[in-house]
């Protein structure tokens, strides 16, 4: 099970249930677009979710990177008068390129592929692999809000409980 830090300080849970349903997205999503790598990061830079052939790459310096490289496109953004960040930012090498996009708030994709495969596919299927990311996500947001609304009751509950019985004359 692994926990993530959101932005509005509320933590996600990936369980191994989830991690696998991720892994099996972006597997199915390498196997038709003919990427070399996909990686599922959060916005902080971490890497949760690597698929690909990643043997001689830093991946978590290449997230950081990324994640650097839209909180720097967001200030861009604003500058500009849009609201909040670019979905998609694309980089064009001689050999490979990377194609970025956001999964949610707190999610990117990252995609390295061979300028052999055309951007095209590269944008269509992962826009496909975010969607359903993004959807197993927000799943995954409101079980852990009910979860935590549960909790909190609970904990109320038996807090007044346990204050009852102590404050109660002898």
């Amino acid at each position: 099970m692994e926990v993530q830090q959101r932005k509005n300080g509320k933590r996600m849970v990936f369980s191994e249930t989830s991690y696998h349903h991720v892994t099996q997205i972006l597997d199915e999503f390498l196997q038709r677009s003919q990427a070399q790598l996909a990686i599922f990061a959060d916005m902080n830079g971490y890497p949760v979710v690597s698929r690909g052939d990643a043997e001689s790459l830093d991946l978590s310096a290449l997230t950081a990177l990324a994640a650097g490289d839209f909180a720097a496109t967001a200030e861009m953004a604003s500058i500009i008068g849009h609201d909040g960040r670019f979905k998609f930012i694309y980089h064009e090498g001689t050999s490979r390129s990377i194609y970025l996009c956001t999964v949610s708030e707190d999610y990117f994709l990252l995609v390295v592929y061979e300028t052999r495969v055309a951007l095209g596919i590269i944008r269509v299927l992962s826009h496909y692999a975010v969607e359903k990311i993004g959807q197993h996500i927000h799943e995954l947001s409101q079980e852990s809000e009910q979860t935590q609304k549960f909790l909190d009751f609970e904990f109320r509950d038996l807090l007044s409980k346990q204050l009852e019985r102590s404050l109660r004359p002898k």
